[in-house]
């Protein structure tokens, strides 16, 4: 479970399979969705229920 102060933004996440990276929070309404998009560049908006049950952080490995 993530609380919204614990997505670090450019980190990558999964949702139901999915691998996405965090974007940002929309601050347009009260109830504003989480911003994510895919490796394809498609954005997708969670609720704040979805993200705390159903997202899950990823550890990156890279080589230098």
């Amino acid at each position: 479970m993530l609380s919204k102060t614990t997505l670090q933004r450019n980190h990558l996440y999964q949702f139901r399979g999915q691998q996405l990276r965090y974007s940002h929070r929309s601050n347009c309404r009260v109830n504003a969705p989480f911003i994510f998009n895919d490796s394809k560049g498609k954005r997708k908006e969670l609720s704040q229920n979805q993200v705390q049950r159903e997202v899950f952080e990823l550890v990156e490995f890279c080589e230098n």
